[in-house]
């Protein structure tokens, strides 16, 4: 038995697998062991493992692999705020954003942030960024990074961004994000943001917060993203 310590049930070995995950142990986007040598070290039995992994893959912890072993999730490629809009090809298809780093700066934690992710750091980095349709602003965005969790990030020129952010997230700092949550609102294009957008001052605005959660269910990144409400188009099937 791992550690010397008896383990009760599926509930017990699923902290203890995701404590793995925690300390680097088994690392992000790799395998774990198989199932065999884990019941073997554990002292379980293989349903008990199989049980304790299929909660985490519940979770979005871990990924299983048809006909391959179970890995440690790589985390979203990249939720496009862009669902929300209509901007699409004459044939429908969804057009891919392009991404366009403004401004990173490192900033105070903000009480209102604080609020909503219970974050403790006392700096965040702050980056403005610009998602574009051929060439056209269609979304202003801030995102904020807890620090020094992102400290890998702050010294990088708006060059050297990737498109998508969440994969360039494992890269630089072996963080994954497996899920989010977005809250939508409807406002008036507030002036910095129709200035961005090239848009007025005043026009029907569509806002939508994000909180974005990694492999320990803790968050990560606050995001405000704006955008027009005359493209907004909000889809859903109810069964």
């Amino acid at each position: 038995m791992a550690g010397n310590k008896t383990y009760r049930g599926y509930q017990d070995l699923a902290v203890a697998f995701r404590a793995r995950v925690e300390a680097g142990a088994w690392p992000i986007g790799g395998a774990i062991p198989s199932e065999a040598s884990l019941a073997e070290e554990f002292g379980v039995a293989l349903g008990t493992i199989r049980q304790a992994i299929a909660q985490l893959a519940q979770e979005g912890v871990l990924v299983k692999r048809h006909g391959k072993s179970t890995e440690v999730s790589s985390g979203l490629s990249g939720q496009s705020m862009l669902r929300f809009f209509r901007y699409q090809l004459d044939d429908h298809r969804q057009l891919v954003p392009q991404a366009k780093i403004v401004t990173i700066k490192i900033v105070p934690m903000e009480k209102r942030i604080a609020a909503v992710t219970d974050w403790a750091f006392k700096s965040l980095l702050k980056i403005h960024r610009l998602r574009l349709l051929k060439d056209r602003p269609l979304l202003n965005e801030t995102i904020y990074l807890p620090l020094p969790k992102f400290k890998r990030l702050q010294g990088l020129k708006p060059s050297e961004f990737e498109e998508l952010l969440y994969p360039m997230y494992v890269k630089a700092c072996n963080v994954a994000v497996i899920r989010a949550k977005d809250q939508v609102g409807f406002e008036l294009m507030k002036k910095a943001d129709a200035k961005a957008l090239n848009m007025k001052e005043g026009h029907p605005a569509v806002r939508v917060h994000r909180v974005a959660f990694d492999l320990m269910g803790k968050p990560v990144e606050y995001r405000s993203s704006v955008g027009d409400a005359m493209a907004f188009e909000y889809s859903a099937e109810v069964y």
